[in-house]
């Protein structure tokens, strides 16, 4: 059965404005996050627990990253891990040994599409260098913990570094602290433009998967298709290359002179005495030649293993969903009053027991509150349609016995939205 997580804290001020405006039928109770098990999109029959996933009949001609394994594998934990069915990757299954009549089963196939794209190419950015020794040393700094790449301008010895407003911050903190010691740094000299080489990579995993129910009669249940991408842009820190180089002469040399004259010195009429520019070829790095085929060896060890649990994980979580019971988190509002161990129970993530605390007392003899909370501990552990139905009878009797709450509305609105849901979807995968 699910788990029930709930984390209670007061709303503060929150509450103040809300009974501000709204009275009386605000709650009193503590806000809270919960996690609640949502019954599957499609209906599947009761009866229905065990569920074969046939390896032989989910295609992998186009699975070039070799995941069918690990989608399958993934598919079954997870199903298993909800609490609805008992599933098992098979690589063939007898449906001869199979009894429709005493036993109702669903079997899954479909396929595993998967492939990486690698492109290369070139960019170019915008670098400032800094002079000076507290100069150069903040910009290295900065570099670091922005995790930059810096180039050297060919003219002063100059660190060059694109910055952002993030790493200019750090920069402005290691220049003062650097100031305070003596080092004093130059303002920026010029700019630089570099050429830099890139990859960019991605990893695409796409699984269809359909349902067939074997029993009395056979059906089709879902056919669904889920996707998941990941990208990354690796850049080569070792290929910055100064292309252009352009140095404020004013600044450096003409300046100290031009201040100790009459003459105005701006605007500079004269271009050449004020910039001097100096390019250099640039490297041609690609050319006709094939890529070699992206793949895992591409990413650290690290890396690959998070980025193929995330494209695993993503591409079964739609068709999980579609079948199975699952879990989501909602934010709702236990009340203050009502049954206090039901109300424990469910602080505690047990309503299974503040279900069963509840309906032992009498239909007569509970309050608003306790009604409330039998409807939260429905929806907290549905594992049917049924049961959401059952929580929005129990939150409308909480609203008729106080009708100026707030949260018992809320209660009726959240399950009356879900309910809309899946009815439209129903009507639409039934064809009416």
């Amino acid at each position: 059965m699910t788990r029930f997580r709930l984390f209670a804290k007061r709303a503060g001020w929150g509450v103040a404005l809300c009974a501000l405006l709204w009275g009386a039928g605000c709650a009193s109770g503590p806000v809270a996050t919960f996690e609640v098990q949502r019954p599957a999109k499609l209906s599947v029959p009761r009866e229905v627990r065990k569920v074969f996933i046939r390896s032989d009949f989910v295609e992998a001609a186009n699975d070039r990253l070799g995941l069918k394994a690990q989608v399958l594998e993934r598919l079954a934990e997870k199903l298993n891990s909800l609490g609805r069915f008992e599933a098992q990757v098979v690589d063939r299954l007898d449906e001869n040994s199979l009894n429709p009549e005493q036993e109702t089963v669903t079997v899954i196939q479909g396929e595993v599409v998967s492939r990486a794209e690698l492109d290369r190419g070139q960019f170019t950015d915008v670098a400032t260098c800094t002079g000076g020794l507290g100069g150069r040393l903040s910009s290295i700094g900065a570099a670091a913990v922005a995790k930059e790449a810096i180039t050297v301008d060919s003219w002063g010895g100059y660190i060059c570094r694109k910055g952002n407003f993030k790493s200019n911050l750090t920069q402005a903190a290691f220049t003062q602290a650097f100031a305070l010691a003596g080092l004093s740094g130059a303002p920026p000299k010029n700019q630089v433009v570099r050429t830099y080489r890139y990859r960019n990579l991605s990893f695409f995993v796409q699984a269809t998967f359909s349902v067939t129910v074997i029993g009395p009669q056979r059906s089709t249940l879902a056919i669904r298709t889920d996707a998941s991408q990941f990208s990354r842009r690796l850049v080569n820190q070792s290929s910055y290359q100064n292309v252009q180089e352009v140095h404020n002469l004013v600044v450096t040399f003409l300046g100290p002179v031009l201040r100790a004259s009459a003459l105005p010195t701006f605007p500079n009429l004269i271009r050449p005495a004020a910039l001097a520019e100096r390019s250099r070829p640039r490297e041609v790095f690609y050319g006709s030649a094939s890529l070699p085929d992206p793949g895992w060896h591409d990413l650290t060890p690290s890396e690959r293993e998070t980025v193929l649990n995330g494209l695993v994980e993503q591409s079964i979580l739609g068709f999980v969903q579609t079948i199975s019971p699952y879990r989501v988190k909602v934010e709702a509002a236990l009340d203050s009053g009502g049954d206090a161990a039901a109300r424990s129970f469910l602080e505690s993530g047990k309503p299974l027991d503040a279900r069963s605390r509840l309906e032992a007392i009498s239909r007569g003899d509970r309050s608003a509150s306790d009604w409330y909370h039998l409807g939260l501990s429905y929806e907290a552990g549905a594992v049917s349609v049924e049961d959401y139905e059952d929580a929005r009878r129990f939150y409308i009797e909480a609203l008729k016995r106080s009708s100026g709450s707030r949260v018992y509305a809320q209660g009726v609105g959240r399950i009356e939205r879900f309910l809309a849901d899946y009815r439209k979807l129903r009507q639409q995968t039934e064809g009416r």
